[in-house]
């Protein structure tokens, strides 16, 4: 499995992907997504939002460190790395409530963005990395 993930994520296009289609899904309308079925849900969209931030932090982790000689700085990487997609994550919010139609602030989104953040920084520093 691991010489999957280390494939796919040597390629700066699977992370950079990933994160441009985080933002792209931020930044639809509300009207352009759907209420019914899975997405009537009841907080189905924090589950998104954890995904959505922790694979940002976890896809970058891996290209990075699947395409770094120097190791010593790991850790700097995914603090950054964190930090950058909770950054990331709050910008939309304000970007959602300022000027995307149909959507609003919400800080439970916030959270769940960090959540996931953290999650895949966690991932990466204490299980991945032994």
């Amino acid at each position: 499995m691991m010489r999957l993930v280390k494939k796919l994520c040597t390629w700066k296009i699977i992370p950079f992907a990933w994160t441009a289609i985080t933002i792209i899904l931020l930044c639809l309308p509300g009207s352009a997504i759907p209420s019914t079925g899975v997405f009537s849900t009841e907080g189905i969209d924090k589950v998104v939002h954890t995904i959505l931030f922790g694979g940002i932090v976890l896809l970058w982790g891996f290209n990075l460190y699947f395409r770094r000689n120097d190791k010593q700085k790991w850790q700097l990487i995914i603090v950054l790395l964190t930090l950058f997609s909770i950054a990331l994550g709050i910008g939309l919010e304000f970007l959602q409530r300022d000027y995307i139609p149909n959507r609003s602030f919400d800080g439970y989104d916030i959270i769940a963005d960090s959540t996931g953040a953290i999650i895949a920084a966690v991932y990466h520093l204490f299980v991945r990395v032994k």
